[in-house]
């Protein structure tokens, strides 16, 4: 791997030198995005290198040396609050569980269709770019896609809808029907293949919509709620 330019913005591969890499760095230049690659080594080797704007882990191990490679890229110093996403084999819940409360950003299964890894790297990547307080931002709130279902108290029904990202205090959640500031709800988290039957509780703070039509809603956190968040989604406070 070659050093980039300051200022240089890309995606960097981190795994091993092998057919899913090479299909991962395709699919992702094809969709738009500059992208390197490296193995682990090869990147803790270079302590010097331009921060990338997302890391994806392409990894094949078994959950306890992935988790060791995620916390490597983690303390690794360039890399410093540089938003992980973990590709990995492994679809069971634990797997997912535990890289999400250690502060990935997502969590996708091999083998994964290509529109999806092209579309979660554009995501994470608007996130950092969505404000002019980037660094205020990466301090107080983290980048995380995850499904939920949005149920607003005295309503029936649910609506679909993803988180994009997570603090101490509360979230930001995209959906297709607006919510009204004030409103109390309750979030049902998803894993891989279906609910969770885990919930958290929260209070609608403001909301927009977005200029491709999706509702955009800013939730804080209520009750208990804030711990669990923590715990369930590695948030920057519970991870220090």
């Amino acid at each position: 791997m070659t050093e980039k330019p300051a200022g240089y913005q890309y995606t960097l591969v981190v795994g091993p030198d092998s057919p899913d890499r090479a299909w991962l760095e395709s699919v992702l230049m094809r969709g738009g995005l500059e992208v390197a690659a490296c193995t682990e080594a090869e990147l803790l080797a270079m302590p010097d290198i331009v921060p990338p704007q997302i890391v994806i882990l392409d990894d094949a191990h078994a959950r306890e040396e992935r988790m060791a490679s995620f916390a490597n890229l983690r303390s690794h110093g360039p890399l410093a609050g540089v938003p992980v996403v973990v590709l990995a084999y492994d679809a069971d819940i634990d797997s997912f569980s535990a890289a999400i409360t250690r502060g990935a950003s997502a969590y996708l299964v091999k083998p994964v269709a290509a529109e999806e890894v092209v579309a979660v790297a554009h995501k994470i990547s608007g996130w950092l770019r969505s404000s002019d307080r980037t660094e205020k931002r990466r301090r107080l709130r983290r980048p995380l896609l995850m499904r939920v279902d949005v149920e607003v108290t005295g309503r029936e029904g649910v609506v679909p809808g993803q988180i994009v990202d997570v603090s101490g205090s509360g979230c930001r959640v995209e959906l297709r029907q607006p919510l009204e500031k004030g409103q109390a709800v309750r979030l049902t988290l998803y894993g891989l293949e279906g609910s969770t039957d885990l919930s958290l509780g929260a209070e609608v703070r403001w909301q927009r919509a977005a200029p491709d039509g999706t509702q955009v809603a800013g939730l804080k956190f209520t009750g208990t709620a804030a711990v669990l968040a923590g715990r369930l989604l590695g948030t920057p406070s519970s991870r220090g």
